[in-house]
């Protein structure tokens, strides 16, 4: 695939913070919650060996050890990826039973919802609408979001009167969230599009995840995700000291490369991969700040340390820009 074909030249800015999708207080409770829980349902023993998530090799190079975990990085593609990792059974059952999942449907969903919905719910809303537009899906067009735990996503969908009949695939919604209009479905008819939000980082095999998300769409209906890259500025500077990567969460930190070869063996054709993401450069800082032991390469600690936020801001644009931001969006085509 010739990357220069796929739109990578996004640059997006709307003065987000980390704190405001991810305060401190909660993140820290729901990182502490998920590290105990992980090790009662994971049991070392009832872990297992699996080739790249991301291009099916199975080649993998030592990475780096956290929380009993340890993750790997494929000589192929080099994505970062925990091995030996829990089955898809264990982790079904950590999500539908662990108090770190009902935290984070409770108590962290509701703790960042509002600023979330600011700076990432209607960009994504906005992005998607555009974007199916400009493809040629017909106005009112079915669109599904899968395993929705912020309902106001659909408020901002329903917002642009683009999509017609809306729908949440296994919702995540707290007990006391509703959405006028929305249908829950566990199964769902075929539909011209579908997003899957923060998803695939922690799915046991992303590649059968895409797999089922293709079989729910119609011929030529269109996919939106979200995700974290390994081949991301911050990522690739903190590596195992970036705080916010732990198990279960980030089992999977596919490289860009990675996640083009995923979306194309689970019968996708890409239309947008990009790194859209603001908060590289806040998230170094930050980590340095709260761990001095960290060691920047010379020309990264003269860039953060002694430049201003403007020069920051533009370090961050050329990031964005040149696809080397930890978050990542794309948009891809059932084939």
């Amino acid at each position: 695939m010739n990357f220069s074909r796929i739109n990578k030249h996004t640059v997006l800015s709307s003065g987000l913070h980390d704190a405001d999708i991810r305060p401190p207080a909660l993140m820290n409770e729901f990182r502490r919650l998920s590290v105990r829980d992980a090790a009662a349902f994971f049991p070392i023993e009832l872990r297992e060996a699996v080739p790249c998530p991301g291009c099916g090799i199975d080649a993998p190079q030592p990475a780096f050890e956290k929380d009993a975990f340890t993750w790997v990085q494929c000589a192929e593609c080099r994505s970062v990826y925990v091995s030996p990792r829990p089955s898809a059974a264990l982790l079904d059952d950590f999500y539908a039973k662990s108090e770190a999942s009902r935290f984070r449907k409770g108590q962290f969903a509701d703790g960042s919802a509002a600023q979330r919905r600011h700076h990432q719910l209607r960009n994504n809303a906005l992005w998607m609408a555009q974007l199916a537009e400009a493809q040629g899906l017909p106005p009112q067009s079915d669109y599904a979001d899968f395993r929705t735990y912020i309902p106001a996503l659909f408020e901002e969908v329903a917002a642009l009167d683009f999509f017609g009949r809306l729908y949440s695939i296994e919702p995540q919604f707290g007990n006391n969230d509703s959405v006028a209009h929305v249908t829950s479905l566990h199964t769902a008819p075929p539909l011209d599009a579908i997003s899957a939000f923060e998803k695939l980082e922690h799915q046991h095999a992303p590649g059968a995840f895409l797999g089922t998300l293709h079989e729910r769409l119609k011929p030529g209906g269109l996919l939106f995700v979200t995700t974290r890259t390994s081949s991301g500025f911050d990522l690739q500077l903190l590596w195992d000291r970036a705080p916010y990567i732990f198990a279960p969460e980030h089992l999977n930190l596919l490289s860009i490369e990675g996640i083009e070869r995923t979306l194309q063996r689970s019968g996708f054709e890409l239309i947008e991969l990009s790194t859209p993401g603001q908060l590289d450069v806040e998230l170094v800082l930050q980590a340095c700040s709260a761990d001095p032991s960290i060691v920047l390469p010379p020309f990264v600690s003269e860039l953060l340390a002694r430049r201003d936020r403007f020069a920051h801001a533009d370090f961050q644009a050329f990031l964005q820009k040149h696809r080397l931001s930890s978050h990542v969006r794309v948009a891809a085509r059932k084939v």
